[in-house]
């Protein structure tokens, strides 16, 4: 073999590694057969309102999420989450420190040339009881379901514009009213890092207390809130990733009420 071969068969050998590696921050990415993806995540949040006492909510956030590839397209996830409640952290509205909600799903990728298209459903739940404890609290497991459709374009230089709507509702309740998420961005890879941004559109048409905030107060009208959202990832490696992120509220329903709302977190996506 001469030294032009050589030269060529390892070009081809680079190319084809750096084809093959995938940005498990990608909006779109799912782990392939028999791989797991581990997201960790902490974020803090505050709302402060302009009017009334005691008008700052603080709130302190944990999860974990595990996706398993069924197939190359197809995954589950399962995540356990913490609202935490010392002083400094929270408005300590819980009734102890071990504040723990639950959701499991499953998500598919569809690709039609540079078309990206991904279909979700997932259910969420808590126990009110354990969060508020027992005393005056009758409340049983909160329940809800959401459904998502995301769609997307690979422009193949490392920008993917997409597009998310996200439904969920509320289930075992005699009140069921329908939440709405709709989100519009762009997501740009390269070597060492990623970005992800855009505008997120939070609404309902029903009047409901736990549309975006559950925290916030209740709203017997439609409602809408529109939020600036963005991340930033760092790969440390090509399988492990570390990132910052959060949101800040731009305007809607809530624009008499609230001073400012923002939620800002720490990430760390690891793919085994």
């Amino acid at each position: 073999m001469n030294y032009r071969t050589v030269l060529l068969a390892s070009a081809a050998v680079m190319f084809a590694t750096a084809a093959s590696a995938k940005d498990i921050t990608n909006p779109f990415y799912l782990p392939e057969q028999g791989k797991v993806l581990s997201d960790t995540s902490i974020e803090t949040q505050r709302i402060n309102v302009k009017h009334g006492e005691g008008n700052v909510y603080k709130g302190l956030y944990a999860n974990e999420e595990i996706t398993y590839g069924i197939s190359d397209n197809l995954s589950v996830f399962g995540s356990i989450g913490n609202y935490f409640d010392g002083k400094r952290v929270s408005n300590q509205e819980f009734n102890n420190d071990h504040n723990f909600d639950y959701t499991i799903g499953g998500k598919y990728n569809m690709q039609a040339g540079n078309w990206l298209a991904q279909v979700g459903a997932s259910y969420y739940t808590y126990n009110p009881k354990s969060w508020y404890g027992h005393r005056d609290n009758d409340s049983r497991w909160f329940k809800e379901l959401a459904a998502e459709v995301k769609l997307g374009y690979d422009l193949c230089n490392g920008w993917t514009p997409y597009t998310s709507f996200t439904a969920t509702s509320v289930i075992d309740q005699a009140n069921r009213p329908m939440n709405y998420s709709w989100f519009g961005g762009v997501h740009k890879s390269a070597d060492k890092y990623s970005f992800d941004a855009g505008i997120r559109y939070d609404f309902n048409t029903d009047g409901d207390k736990h549309l975006v905030r559950d925290f916030y107060a209740m709203n017997n009208s439609n409602t809408n809130m529109w939020y600036a959202q963005a991340e930033a990832n760092y790969f440390v490696k090509e399988n492990v990733a570390l990132g910052i992120y959060g949101d800040y509220y731009l305007g809607g329903s809530y624009n008499d009420d609230i001073d400012y709302d923002y939620t800002a977190g720490l990430q760390a996506k690891v793919l085994f």
